[in-house]
């Protein structure tokens, strides 16, 4: 039986097989003693079109020469692994060039209308508002400079933050020293990280701000939170909100961790072991086939632990992890 997708596409599709390669792939796996020409007679296909597509089957792996019968296929848990693999590795790199294609589709527009990064929030309820679509949209991660003054009501942004955090969102967070002085806000901040917000004490926060993504940020342009008069910016993906993670990745390093915060954050099996593979200076081509994950997957999961540790290189992380208690 032919596996198909709804709109008639096959499922063999998915490692770049037409109807007829597939077709005589499982012809000679059902019968190894066919040839060339009685595929074609079998299929009622022409020989030329067979002999094309045999070429291709024996490019991708799934047929092999043989001393007696001229081709065989090849085991299929071996031939399509092996397919399934290059195909992972091609959609990886087509995913890098559409992040790419995406910037310069984003350049495009700010040069085109450079209003579209900006946009003006008047008053604290739609700020309020605001932050809490901005959580809600979160897929990756949160990050957080927090300092007073306050605006009467935070229930909006601590619920959303929870919505987010039991999503699996990372929530980073950096509040100033003052909180210390404050004990409801510090129940609050507590509370958050016994959900899992990962936050930090720094004596001297420039802005307050909360960025989701790294692409989009929103930052008050006044520094009373009540009333209609207060005005803030959401800041949509450009070099701002590049500049504006360079400033939290450095205040972050500089900050201390809240007092309460777990020193052996939650790391899952995958994280563990690429940090102890980082600390024995295994290269990355050797971390990929002990652990079978995607380059792509990788990088991304180092990014992610230089940036927890606040390390600049792959083997500096390892060993902050060990000195840490991590691994």
């Amino acid at each position: 039986m032919t596996g198909t997708c709804h709109g008639g596409a096959t499922l063999w599709d998915a490692i770049g097989l037409d109807i007829l390669e597939e077709r005589i792939y499982r012809l000679l796996l059902r019968d190894p003693r066919c040839s060339v020409e009685e595929c074609a007679r079998r299929l009622e296909a022409a020989p030329d079109a067979v002999r094309a597509s045999v070429d291709r089957l024996m490019e991708l792996g799934l047929l092999e020469s043989a001393e007696r019968r001229g081709l065989r296929a090849a085991d299929p848990r071996i031939g399509l692994s092996g397919a399934i693999r290059r195909r992972r590795a091609e959609l990886d790199r087509l995913s890098l060039v559409a992040d790419e294609l995406a910037a310069d589709f984003q350049e495009g527009l700010l040069r085109a209308d450079p209003e579209r990064v900006i946009e003006v929030v008047e008053g604290s309820a739609a700020a309020s508002r605001r932050v809490g679509e901005l959580l809600a949209g979160a897929s990756k991660e949160v990050l957080a400079l927090d300092a007073p003054p306050y605006a009467a009501s935070s229930g909006t942004s601590i619920s959303a933050e929870e919505a987010a955090l039991a999503r699996g969102v990372r929530c980073r967070a950096i509040y100033s020293s003052a909180v210390l002085d404050l004990p409801a806000k510090l129940d609050e901040i507590r509370q958050m990280m016994s959900l899992g917000e990962q936050s930090r004490v720094h004596a001297n926060l420039p802005i307050k701000l909360v960025l989701v993504d790294g692409v989009t940020a929103l930052l008050p342009l006044t520094g009373n939170e009540e009333g209609v008069h207060f005005t803030s910016v959401v800041v949509r993906h450009s070099a701002l909100t590049d500049a504006l993670v360079a400033l939290f990745e450095t205040l972050w390093r500089e900050a201390a961790p809240l007092a309460g915060t777990p020193s052996v954050p939650a790391l899952d099996a995958v994280d563990r072991q690429i940090l102890e593979l980082l600390g024995v200076g295994m290269k990355d081509e050797a971390i990929l086939r002990h652990l079978g994950i995607s380059e792509r997957t990788l990088r991304r999961r180092i990014a992610s632990l230089l940036g927890r540790l606040g390390a600049t290189g792959r083997f500096q992380a390892g060993v902050q992890a060990a000195r840490r208690g991590w691994i």
